[in-house]
């Protein structure tokens, strides 16, 4: 589920020998490289405004070179509108160190 929107990722915490792999010593990619974005990973019903109305929130996990190189997930909440779901919000939620 995307909205179109751009997000963009520092990945600047995660150590030198990781770093290294992707980067040459004046800071330039090695090659380029592309990480991805899993589709829906978890959906679940939940009631945000104690109204009784119930929206889905759905995760999807990102990752960098790698599947196990996590970097964060995409949190999404769904609501039902005119007979569908609806996007309503969507949040990146990264990994800090």
């Amino acid at each position: 589920m995307f909205n179109n929107e751009r997000y963009l990722i520092d990945i600047s915490n995660r150590g030198r020998d990781y770093l290294s792999e992707i980067y040459d010593e004046k800071g330039r990619l090695k090659e380029p490289i592309e990480g991805f974005v899993d589709p829906l990973s978890g959906l679940f019903p939940i009631d945000f405004d104690s109204d009784g109305k119930y929206e889905l929130f759905g995760f999807q996990s990102i990752s960098g070179r790698y599947h196990a190189d996590r970097l964060g997930y995409i949190n999404n909440t769904l609501s039902w509108r005119n007979g569908e779901f609806k996007l309503t919000r969507q949040q990146v939620a990264i990994f800090g160190n």
